[in-house]
């Protein structure tokens, strides 16, 4: 899978120097995460995600508090006590234990699958379930991450976002974002919600509808962790205009920041460098960065270029969780650009610009003083 830990360095001569391969070849089981504050409408667009593919055959966890109601007339095979075959061809998940266990024994009928998703629940941290498929050698080697979906109540979502910042947080994880119950609410009002859910996330790809109505949206097989996708993502977001002011130079590097002011605590950065890393003083940074402050760092997600590197290196993150994978290769008089993005709590507190800019210059002690003097 090409991937490494955070702790180990991306030295030249031991990233892996792989052929190119399509992303779509990975055969491991793709898992959706589908989060959303309570009352969002995740269970009806789930049933509406299940209608939509009747070919593929899901495995569905659902991560609700209490016992999932579970009609006995739909069930037509136990393959356990925690999971259930439905008529509809279903696998139906109760996680009442460790997530990893349940995982292990959904392998037993990997080959019933082709789809796993996550419902968590209203008031879950959607960071923790991705963890869990992140951070085990053992999981990763079945399942890989296709995205992060989150529904949003475009009614609600300014009240609920003033009362509790976990809605916020799961808006920030996501890739996909879904604003549901569009029909409740007249222009201004869809308007006033697409800006406050764009504010706490710029980059993720962003959808409207009714009644959990997936017409015309695709959730799957989105291979939003792919290094290829993020490749893309990072070119893409690179171009987006994040305040209301011009790209910022810096020195050797292209920034932009929300600099208008936020009714929030989110901030979204965007970086563009166009000198190369040393391998082992960003992977040094990068480790004090999430050790730091891992919990105010939401995502983490780009390409850097390295000295004497051939490929280019993916990097993301969740939480204090971080994957760095090999990408393409640069091609002969291809400018070595990296394009680094931030999602997190206060980040103008941390000055990432002027720690990554005396990182570059060299100044690699310098770099980290000033993570730690601004926390």
């Amino acid at each position: 899978m090409n991937e490494v830990r955070s702790s180990e360095l991306i030295l030249p001569g031991y990233l892996p120097q792989i052929k190119s391969i399509s992303y779509t070849d990975d055969d491991r089981l793709p898992v959706t995460i589908l989060t959303g504050f309570l009352g969002a409408g995740k269970t009806t667009l789930l049933n509406t995600l299940i209608k939509k593919y009747p070919d593929n055959k899901f495995a569905v966890i659902e991560n609700e508090f209490g016992e999932i109601a579970i009609d006995n007339d739909l069930i037509v095979g136990v393959e356990s006590e925690n999971i259930f075959e439905m008529s509809n061809g279903c696998i139906c998940c109760s996680l009442n234990g460790e997530l990893s266990e349940l995982l292990f024994d959904l392998l037993n009928i990997r080959h019933k699958l082709t789809h796993l998703i996550v419902e968590t629940t209203g008031i879950a941290d959607p960071s923790t379930v991705v963890q869990a498929f992140m951070s085990s050698d053992q999981v990763e080697m079945f399942y890989r991450i296709d995205s992060v979906v989150c529904l949003v109540d475009a009614r609600n979502i300014q009240l609920i976002a003033s009362d509790t910042a976990m809605a916020a947080k799961q808006i920030s994880y996501a890739d996909t974002i879904i604003l549901n119950k569009t029909d409740l609410v007249n222009e201004t009002e869809l308007a006033g919600a697409e800006a406050l859910v764009r504010s706490f996330n710029p980059f993720a790809n962003l959808h409207f509808t009714s009644f959990g109505d997936l017409d015309g949206i695709n959730v799957l097989d989105t291979y939003a962790y792919a290094p290829q996708i993020i490749e893309s993502f990072s070119i893409d977001a690179g171009k987006m205009k994040l305040s209301s002011g011009p790209l910022k130079p810096a020195g050797f590097a292209m920034v932009q920041k929300q600099q208008t002011p936020l009714a929030h605590e989110i901030e979204s950065h965007s970086y563009t460098f166009t000198r190369n890393f040393d391998p082992h003083k960003f992977n040094f940074w990068l480790d004090h960065l999430v050790e730091y402050y891992g919990e105010g760092i939401y995502r983490i997600k780009g390409i850097v270029s390295f000295d004497k590197v051939a490929q280019k290196v993916v990097v993301q993150s969740v939480r204090d969780h971080i994957m760095i994978s090999a990408g393409e290769f640069w091609q002969e008089g291809e400018e070595r650009i990296s394009r680094i993005i931030f999602i997190g709590k206060n980040l103008s507190k941390l000055r990432l610009e002027e720690s990554l800019i005396e990182l570059l210059g060299g100044e690699l002690q310098e770099s980290v003083a000033m993570l730690q003097r601004n926390l």
